[in-house]
């Protein structure tokens, strides 16, 4: 079977879903500290700086692992044209 298709999907969902989670963070931390911040500039930033990109990237390496897990298990249930499975009876 092919799942080019599939995982072709599964990277463009991942990406947009990566930008609106990136956006959110940095929307965040600007109602947090009220400017837009950059590491160094003090140990308060740097920690919480440091404590969005873990759970950004626990995040995203999370939720690629599940969903595409899940994309990939659907999409071997409807291998034929239909979109329904082997044994589907209505």
């Amino acid at each position: 079977r092919g799942y080019g298709t599939v995982i072709a999907r599964i990277i463009q969902a991942g990406a947009f879903a990566t930008g609106v989670l990136i956006l959110s963070t940095q929307i965040d931390l600007l109602l947090e500290f009220g400017r837009n911040v950059q590491p160094g500039e003090s140990d308060e930033t740097d920690l919480r700086l440091l404590t969005a990109i873990v759970e950004l990237i626990n995040d995203i390496v999370f939720e690629a692992v599940t969903l595409s897990g899940w994309r990939i298990y659907r999409a071997s249930l409807t291998g034929n044209a239909s979109g329904r499975p082997p044994n589907y009876e209505p």
